[in-house]
């Protein structure tokens, strides 16, 4: 005989027995509850087997109290059927096999989520290594600029202290810069006064020169005129 045979022979008995009890009947707050232990168990119209079963329950079916007797529960089930069952096989504390069935639930769930979890650990341990990449090539980028910019300003320092020097002597040298123009000036009225007086040499010279010329010009003439006379003279006296 199977277990679900001797389950309802015996609920069968009980219900037997209980239904020769004075039956009272009190209202219940409204909550639920479970049919405790591995039965089945009978929901009926009434407080008594002599009531049509309208429904079978199995442990752990959720049942609403609405009504409460000495020995019935008036219950409502999920599907909205109302009926009466024995108290004692119903109780507030959450079956075993609901909460193995709720762990077992649970234990999927977070079996899911650890999955989840393992799956996004490896896409992020991959975006970790992309980031990192990505960050060691920009640490490298970085690394060569700043080298290549301290190269420069090296080169920029050394051309800025060779400007300075140059700036210094310039400014050392600037110290006669006035005296210089003044020297330049005098020189150039100097040189200008001798250009003027070497024009009035020049024009001297020409001057002397020509007269030279007149002078031995005058002188050749006289000579010749002399020689003239003297030869005229002496003619003369041959004729007396």
């Amino acid at each position: 005989m199977s277990i679900t045979k001797i389950q309802g022979i015996h609920s069968i008995i009980v219900f037997t027995v209980l239904s020769l009890c004075s039956l009272g009947i009190e209202t219940a707050s409204s909550e639920t509850q479970y049919v405790s232990d591995q039965l089945i168990i009978t929901m009926r119209e009434g407080q008594g087997n002599e009531f049509k079963i309208i429904k079978t329950l199995k442990t752990g079916t959720p049942l609403e109290i609405l009504e409460e007797s000495e020995q019935y529960f008036k219950v409502r089930t999920q599907d909205g059927l109302e009926g009466w069952v024995l108290k004692q096989y119903i109780t507030a504390e959450t079956p075993k096999t609901e909460m193995i069935a709720r762990l077992e639930k649970k234990r999927d769930r977070l079996q899911s989520q650890l999955e989840q979890y393992r799956r996004d650990k490896g896409s992020f341990q991959d975006e970790i290594k992309t980031v990192k990449s990505d960050y060691n090539a920009r640490i490298n980028e970085i690394n060569q600029n700043l080298s290549a910019k301290s190269r420069e300003a090296e080169q920029t320092a050394e051309e800025l202290k060779q400007v300075s020097e140059k700036y210094n002597a310039l400014v050392t040298q600037s110290k006669n810069v006035v005296e210089l123009v003044d020297e330049r000036d005098r020189l150039k009225l100097q040189n200008n006064s001798l250009s003027t007086g070497n024009e009035r040499l020049q024009k001297e010279n020409t001057r002397l020169k020509r007269m030279e010329m007149i002078w031995w010009f005058l002188a050749g003439g006289g000579v010749f005129f002399i020689g003239w006379i003297t030869g005229k003279v002496s003619r003369k006296k041959r004729r007396y």
